[in-house]
């Protein structure tokens, strides 16, 4: 049976149960209470709420769209609504003209050159760091455009 909570409902006053995450205990320890909006989540004694609407969570070989929000030392960060920070690293980027070298204090200074704040681009992550950091490989890139859209009355 699945069971649709709210913030701040009641899931369960009865004794013996292990608070998991989206809930919170209230009244001494006695009730359990939904933080978030989603479906309740039973597991013998661990009682869990899974969010309707969540952040992505990355993992090892999964493709994101980011967009390019920092240019850093070395380092893009980049927005892939997630949890996590997503950075792209100069020595990750193919060089123009596909040209194969260690990068150089030059190619660091030039770093706008090739990917600015706004551009968006596909990447693969390659590895992550706890729950803060993704580490991505380019896959592809779109350069910044501007889209407008008029309403038909």
């Amino acid at each position: 049976k699945m069971e649709l909570v709210t913030p701040g409902q009641k899931i369960q006053s009865e004794a013996g149960f292990l608070r998991g995450h989206g809930t919170y205990v209230k009244d001494g320890g006695e009730t359990l209470v939904a933080s978030v909006a989603g479906v309740v989540q039973r597991v013998n004694k661990l009682v869990s709420v899974i969010p309707v609407k969540s952040r992505y969570i990355g993992q090892v070989g999964d493709v994101v769209v980011g967009r390019v929000v920092e240019v850093g030392q070395k380092r893009w960060s980049l927005d892939v609504n997630s949890t996590q920070t997503a950075v792209l690293m100069l020595s990750s980027v193919h060089l123009p003209g596909g040209v194969q070298r260690r990068r150089t204090y030059e190619d660091a200074l030039n770093m706008r050159q090739l990917y600015c704040e706004g551009d968006l681009m596909s990447a693969e992550v390659h590895q992550f760091f706890g729950v803060s950091l993704l580490v991505c490989f380019l896959v592809s890139f779109f350069p910044s455009f501007l889209l407008s859209f008029f309403p038909s009355f």
